[in-house]
């Protein structure tokens, strides 16, 4: 039985499409790479689509790419594309398509909060034998770049407000095993400068920090200050560059 949603996402749907961070084109270079063998390029699902950042760079290599997602406020605010459909669902059950239909099955940065047997035996449903893929990828915590003082305030937000799912983002996805005989990992990375005023709006989308939020005072404008001080500026415009780990699981239907 799948776990019990709890929305951790949906009220904070725009902000999420504004402050997360873009995934770099290496990634799908990775993908489409991986991919490159297969028969066609009819159909991608995207599962945990939250905002559509990944699913709109998916129709660029798919003929059609439906996003699911159990959070109806990720939906609402994900991004168009005329080769995209998003629909509210869990990723433990797929009901809108037969059985070996699917030619990709992408999760950005979303497994951890799978009921992982389940949705393995899905994605076996879903995909084409032989040539179906499923592509997982996640990135980990950022570090903040050439500022020690920075880097230590954005540490100590990093370990007060992670949930416990986010060991294994830490653990960049060790412990995430699919079930398929033909999985390979890769891991790289990438960075991305934010203006300091972004950087916070970064950790209101946190889960974590909402949660914190349902029992605590908000801490973002105290945390703003010390990251303004940290740069000796007054500047909320002020940039600051972050490296995100990045890591992939690239599995193959038998």
């Amino acid at each position: 039985m799948a776990p019990k949603f709890v929305d951790h996402f949906g009220k904070v749907s725009s902000k999420y499409l504004t402050f997360r961070p873009t995934y770099p084109n290496e990634l799908f270079d990775i993908i489409r790479d991986y991919t490159q063998s297969d028969t066609t390029r009819q159909l991608a699902f995207d599962i945990g689509c939250g905002n559509g950042q990944a699913t709109v760079k998916l129709a660029d290599m798919y003929e059609k790419v439906i996003g699911f997602d159990p959070s109806e406020g990720q939906i609402t605010s994900a991004q168009p594309h005329p080769r995209v459909e998003y629909r509210v669902s869990p990723a433990e059950k797929i009901d809108w398509h037969p059985d070996g239909s699917v030619d990709l099955i992408t999760v950005a940065q979303a497994v951890h909060w799978f009921d992982l047997p389940t949705f393995y035996n899905e994605t076996k449903r879903l995909l084409k034998p032989k040539t179906g893929s499923l592509i997982i990828w996640g990135y980990g915590t950022c570090s903040i770049v050439n500022n020690d003082k920075a880097q230590q305030i954005h540490r100590h937000v990093c370990d007060e407000y992670w949930p416990s799912n986010r060991k294994f983002v830490d653990r960049e996805y060790v412990d995430i095993i699919p079930t398929y005989s033909n999985t390979i990992r890769k891991n790289t990375s990438f960075n991305k400068k934010l203006s300091i005023g972004d950087m916070i709006g970064y950790y209101s989308t946190w889960s974590g920090y909402n949660q914190y939020l349902k029992t605590n005072e908000c801490k973002l404008p105290s945390l703003k200050e010390q990251l303004l001080n940290a740069y000796n500026t007054t500047d909320e415009n002020t940039e600051i560059e972050l490296s995100f780990p990045l890591f992939i699981i690239l599995s193959k239907k038998d």
